[in-house]
């Protein structure tokens, strides 16, 4: 509560006219010292003439905290309630690599026979018959790998790992009936994806997991190197192998096909039966270093912090205060460098001398995929740009309608899990939110906000007068104002103490409301009446000044203004026809 303390012989025209000019008049800027005060103490009355203050604005009257969460914002004006969260810690979301290793690796030997261009074989000397052909058709190598599947990795698509094959095929066997194959193709699964493929001395021609090879010697043994870089959960193609994820194991199975094809024997080769080609082969585990596919990674965010409020001026604290505010605002920013995006559900917490206030649930706020994303969680999304997301929740303003001490946001966070994302297995992601409350101070339809002043320091000039028994003051203004709120005073007398004056000694009436702006640019006209009497002999000896009360409504008679914030210098009071009339006589007492 403001306080000021000033000396006047006219102190009541002066008290009086600061009531209705809401204080803004008793300022350096705003007197009435050029009033004429030499008046009679006797008599039947005595009126003033008209008097009118400056424009004043409502910087002038609403005070401010140093350092408060209540500001003038620098480039509007408007006042504002504006205050940051806490620095919240990062979280780092992360899956472990996967290791998928070698269970079994069995080697076959695959034996030449005749082939008949119908498909018909035989095992045969080597005299043929015509258009057959030499063939050695079947698998040479088969293994089982295996692998744990994490609890956050729920379904995989893609896996891209880091693996190695060697193949080497002994021809040591056959070499004595065949000097060349015409064409070797070797098979592998198809849900390998194969990069890097090489074999010394040949060409290669590589069509997904299946290898050609054209014209191929038996002189020397055919090695052939490949890195897998993919392994593909979906593929249907289920000849040579399959992938699977099933009792939290990543399961995968093959086998890798030879068919080599020769249509010439060596002159004078013995028999071809029980001729055949061997291999061996090495395959590293498969390290899976990312994966394509559903994810459940830990975001172990559980408190974005607390909001200490601080500085809170006198007009918005009281009983009879309600901050009901239009559309007030938590403005929240998320970065993520995780390519799967995820949701948060906030609990915001209101508490004042450590008593829960209010509870607000806000759910399904947006973490976006690998950027800073920025969320607006408001009462009404009109109006509100700028925002990767905007999200309205109606309770917003319960938070605040007493205001608090502290603000508590507690989270639980998950990532969308049902839908295909790529995610990098070893990383540490980095999930890192930070909030702020912006709530521009504009009424909602139940907004109640109360600016008291007390005027004192008067008893050293009053105390050798009183008023004439059924004497009074009776002062007449009329307010014009730019302010979007309905606005009454009430007054009281104190002492010298700061006590109350009870009303059957000394009562101040105030009637009258100050119409409300509709839009805080047309100014209203409002009269507004005020009278003192002293009801009890000798109550005016004890005068000290006047406490009083501006009540400011959103609702009025003509109907609820809403959504116009306050600014301390477009919104103004100017107080004209300022008419003082002393009603009876005002005797002193100079003895």
């Amino acid at each position: 509560m403001k306080k000021r303390t000033f000396s006047s012989k006219l102190f009541l025209i002066l008290g009086t006219a600061v009531v209705v000019g809401f204080s803004g008049c008793t300022d350096n800027d705003y007197d009435f010292n050029e009033i004429d005060t030499t008046i009679g103490i006797g008599g039947d009355g005595l009126e003033i003439p008209s008097l009118s203050t400056e424009i004043i604005p409502l910087k002038d009257v609403l005070e401010l905290e140093d350092n408060g969460s209540v500001v003038e914002d620098e480039v509007t004006g408007d006042y504002v309630f504006r205050q940051d969260g806490a620095d919240v810690a990062p979280v780092h979301p992360f899956i472990d690599k996967i290791t998928v290793a070698e269970q079994t690796s069995v080697s076959n030997d695959v034996e030449l026979v005749f082939s008949s261009p119908s498909g018909s074989r035989r095992r045969s000397r080597a005299t043929r018959a015509a258009g057959e052909s030499l063939v050695a058709d079947g698998w040479l190598q088969a293994f089982s790998y295996e692998g744990s599947q994490p609890k956050e990795v729920v379904d995989l698509s893609v896996a891209e790992v880091g693996s190695t094959i060697s193949l080497n095929i002994d021809f040591s066997d056959v070499k004595s009936v065949v000097s060349q194959f015409d064409q070797i193709v070797i098979s592998l699964p198809a849900f390998m994806t194969l990069s890097n493929v090489k074999s010394a001395g040949h060409t290669l021609n590589v069509n997904g997991s299946i290898l050609t090879l054209n014209n191929v010697s038996t002189s020397s043994n055919l090695s052939i190197t490949a890195n897998v870089t993919a392994l593909n959960f979906k593929e249907k193609d289920t000849t040579y192998g399959s992938l699977s994820l099933s009792g939290g194991k990543i399961n995968m199975d093959g086998k890798v096909y030879i068919k080599a094809v020769a249509s010439s024997v060596n002159a004078g080769a013995e028999t071809t039966t029980g001729k055949k080609i061997s291999s061996k082969m090495t395959m590293s585990s498969f390290i899976v270093n990312a994966a394509t596919g559903k994810f459940n990674p830990e975001i172990a965010l559980s408190d974005l912090g607390n909001i200490k409020v601080n500085g809170i001026p006198d007009f918005l604290q009281g009983g009879n205060v309600v901050v009901d505010l239009y559309n007030p605002q938590i403005k929240l920013t998320i970065t993520s460098d995780m390519e799967v995006p995820g949701t948060l559900d906030g609990v915001i917490k209101s508490f004042k001398n450590g008593q829960l206030l209010a509870t607000v649930n806000v759910n399904n706020i947006p973490i976006d995929a690998n950027k800073t994303s920025t969320i607006c969680i408001c009462r009404r999304a009109e109006g509100v740009n700028g925002f990767d997301h905007v999200l309205t929740n109606d309770n917003l303003s319960k938070l605040i309608e007493t205001i608090p001490d502290n603000i508590t946001f507690s989270a639980s966070a998950s990532a969308d899990s049902k839908n295909n994302y790529r995610f990098e297995l070893g990383r540490n992601y980095t999930v890192q939110p930070a909030y702020k409350v912006d709530a521009p101070i504009a009424f909602g339809e139940n907004a109640n906000i109360e600016y008291r002043d007390t005027l004192d320091g008067w008893n050293d000039d009053i105390k050798d007068f009183e008023l004439a028994e059924g004497s009074y003051i009776n002062m007449d203004a009329s307010i014009k104002s730019c302010v979007p709120a309905y606005m009454t005073v009430t007054a009281v007398p104190v002492d010298a103490g700061g006590n109350a004056i009870s009303s059957d000694e000394l009562s101040i009436d105030v009637e009258g409301t100050v119409e409300a702006s509709k839009d805080g640019i047309a100014e209203t006209t409002s009269p507004v009446n005020i009278k003192i009497s002293q009801k009890k002999k000798g109550a005016m000896k004890k005068l000290d000044g006047i406490v009083f009360v501006v009540s400011g409504k959103a609702n009025g008679g003509n109907g609820a203004v809403t959504g116009i914030t306050l600014n301390a210098n477009k919104h103004t009071l100017k107080v004209e026809e300022i008419k003082i009339k002393l009603v009876g006589k005002l005797i002193g007492n100079f003895n």
